[in-house]
């Protein structure tokens, strides 16, 4: 490479840098919040449920969720004030989704000016198809349906479809990060915060340990860990704002996706009010 060709090189690898930082800096500024659809698991039991019946939900949701169903969900979000969502499996499940129908749930969420941005399910060849239907680069779950991570990784490079494992049972960030084998770029977390609070982990102090690996975020607070009981952001145990904190300190520039999933109220009620409670604590963090 003679000088000038170097020079260019220098100077064009020097406007990348500065565009990366600049995207870097909208990202920080202007967080995207989502609307996970989950938050709905009772739509179709009159806002009762039992968790421990969750498969229960999600076959009910899946027989019921059709065109009709699906645009009356669309409506109900974006009257919230949400505009962007993450879908939930059970709103587009494998054994009842097809190209054509996912090309409807995108024109769908395009007339109620929702756009979806990550599918909350499990890691499977159906699901990933789905993905790619949908145009949704990633899915964020807890159920590996039984891959170990290095046939996860190939899966995900194959389809173009990251996956991040969403923390449930696991109590530290070592058992988080044994479910994906320490990680990689095909394979990472999405922190679930109420989840932490559930097993009376640090759920902070775990994102600052867990650090670039935090690809997907669902802010959760729960009433007290033991239990998985959900409450208002910042009416419970988790301490969501610092973990918010700790997010932007790790310099996370994903999605935060507001979870609520209540056994005996809806919560459509509340999802303003905490959309707007993560908005006011990014802005003070």
């Amino acid at each position: 490479m003679n000088r000038r060709a170097f020079i260019h090189a220098g100077l064009a690898a020097l406007a990348i840098g500065c565009q990366n930082n600049r995207s870097n800096r909208r990202a920080a500024l202007n967080p995207v919040l989502a609307f996970n659809t989950a938050n709905l698991v009772a739509r179709f039991s009159n806002y009762r449920f039992d968790l421990n019946k969750w498969g229960d939900q999600h076959r009910l949701t899946v027989a019921r969720t059709d065109e009709a169903a699906w645009a009356a969900i669309c409506a109900a979000i974006a009257q919230t004030g949400f505009r962007t969502v993450e879908i939930w499996e059970a709103h587009a499940s494998p054994e009842t989704m097809s190209r054509a129908r996912a090309t409807a749930w995108n024109n769908i969420l395009a007339d109620h000016g929702l756009k979806a941005i990550g599918y909350a399910g499990g890691l499977r060849r159906e699901t990933v198809q789905v993905c790619q239907w949908l145009n949704l680069p990633f899915i964020s779950g807890s159920n590996l349906h039984g891959l170990k991570p290095a046939d996860a990784t190939a899966l995900c490079r194959a389809s173009g479809i990251a996956f991040n494992l969403e923390n449930h049972p696991e109590k530290t960030v070592e058992e988080i990060l044994a479910k994906i084998g320490g990680g990689n770029d095909w394979l990472g977390v999405c922190v679930d915060t109420g989840w932490l609070g559930t097993q009376g982990a640090d759920a902070p102090a775990a994102i600052r340990r867990l650090g670039t690996l935090v690809r997907h975020t669902h802010i959760k607070d729960v009433k007290a860990a033991g239990a998985h009981q959900t409450c208002l952001l910042g009416e419970g145990v988790v301490r969501v704002a610092d973990c918010l904190a700790a997010l932007q300190a790790i310099h996370y520039r994903g999605i935060y996706a507001w979870e609520d999933e209540p056994e005996d109220r809806n919560p459509l009620p509340t999802a303003a009010r905490n959309r707007q409670w993560i908005e006011r604590h990014l802005t003070a963090a």
